[in-house]
């Protein structure tokens, strides 16, 4: 078999929190002149989003991709007809994942059959098995990646392992920058180390974005995910809630000061009336009831957005001299 002639480049931008994916061929001449349709950018959570979409649709994926193994040493017509329902399965699909896994293999599987098709190929069973432990080995490489929950534990906090990845690296250089590419792997083992590297590195959490529902990474706590409705309505509330928040300030301050006052009074009672629980008991109940009635008040005015006003100071006075009655009857109660 021989080596495949396309290879996917990618660059890891932490800044701009996005992935840039580079479809080119295996040869350094044609590097510096790669076409923007080859290019590929990915946002974090998009590659997150169809990493999760691809691994959890993976058995469906994977016993398609079975069958058509299994077809590649048998009769032409059955493996066209898979082949068919391969592709049709990758052009339909948006998801990058898909998409390049397809790709790769459709050129693997493609290459087999040809091998296998030249003359004589179905009588030598050297040529055969060698053509289809090719085909196997590249799948059960993916398979293994797929399935190993390590690689996709972007959080993890469990015991750290150590292990040595050697890749190539390729410089694009132009536009007064250099770009410095990573070849990935056929099953993408180092792209997914490395971007769960940057997710660890830059602090970002698996999240579900309490407006749209969708998962993205973002901040510990975080509940808007970076769409732009979701991020007006996150916005929106934040400067709502700080509007309330002075609001309530305001609001509260009446309550205080009317606790504070009743609280003033209880000590400028007469001894007759300290001396007394039931009295005292009394007194306590109706503070309660005073403070209630303040409350309420200061209620109303929240849920109607009402600041406040002439009114709520007249109530507030008014509720002083409720305070100063009660208190002159329970003097009078205890003569």
């Amino acid at each position: 078999m021989g080596k495949d002639k396309k290879i996917l480049l990618y660059r890891i931008d932490e800044q701009a929190k996005n992935v840039i994916f580079v479809v080119t061929e295996d040869n350094e001449s044609v590097w510096g002149r790669t076409s923007e349709d080859a290019y590929s950018v990915i946002s974090f959570d998009d590659v997150f989003r169809d990493i999760t979409e691809f691994r959890s649709n993976f058995l469906d994926y994977e016993q398609l991709t079975d069958e058509l193994i299994g077809a590649i040493n048998g009769r032409g017509a059955v493996f066209r007809e898979i082949l068919e329902r391969f592709d049709d399965n990758r052009l339909k699909s948006f998801n990058f994942f898909t998409r390049y896994y397809s790709d790769t293999l459709r050129d693997v599987f493609t290459e087999a059959r040809a091998d296998i098709d030249k003359a004589g190929a179905f009588f030598n069973t050297r040529a055969l098995k060698k053509s289809t432990e090719y085909v196997n080995d590249v799948f059960n490489h993916i398979r293994e990646v797929m399935r190993d929950d390590w690689n996709f534990d972007f959080n993890s906090e469990s015991d750290m392992k150590a292990f040595r990845l050697s890749f190539d690296k390729i410089i694009i250089r132009g536009n007064d920058r250099n770009d410095i590419y990573t070849v990935a792997d056929t099953a993408l083992v180092n792209f997914f180390y490395d971007f769960s590297f940057a997710i660890h590195k830059m602090k970002l959490y698996v999240c579900k974005c309490k407006y749209c529902g969708k998962v993205f990474l973002g901040k510990k706590n975080a509940v808007a995910c970076e769409a732009e409705n979701c991020q007006a309505t996150y916005q929106r509330e934040v400067k709502n809630a700080k509007r309330r928040k002075r609001e309530n300030g305001t609001y509260k301050v009446y309550s205080t000061r009317l606790s504070n006052y009743i609280g003033q009074q209880k000590t400028k009672l007469s001894a007759e009336v300290l001396d007394d629980p039931a009295l005292v008991e009394k007194y306590d109940q109706q503070r309660k009831v005073f403070t209630k009635h303040m409350q309420d008040k200061l209620d109303e005015y929240e849920a109607e957005n009402r600041l406040p006003d002439e009114e709520l100071s007249a109530f507030y006075e008014k509720m002083k001299q409720d305070v100063m009655s009660f208190v002159y009857a329970l003097e009078a109660e205890a003569e």
